[in-house]
């Protein structure tokens, strides 16, 4: 849930804080970073030690004459 916040609801926040103020591509700019290092994130340290190979032995080799 803390993932969530800081990487899509606070970024969101910002941006529309900075958009009412006057400063629409500050708030673009500061969406597109939090999102950004939000994704980042939930690819460093959820997905990318996810072991998704196959079992050995399955699939074609290129050793294999048959």
């Amino acid at each position: 849930m803390l993932t969530v916040v800081a990487a899509i609801i606070l970024p969101g926040l910002a941006n529309w804080g900075f958009s009412t103020l006057g400063y629409p591509w500050i708030g673009s700019g500061v969406w597109a970073l939090g999102y950004g290092l939000g994704v980042v994130f939930i690819w460093y340290e959820w997905v990318r030690p996810l072991d998704i190979t196959g079992p050995e032995g399955v699939g074609g080799s290129e050793d294999s004459s048959e």
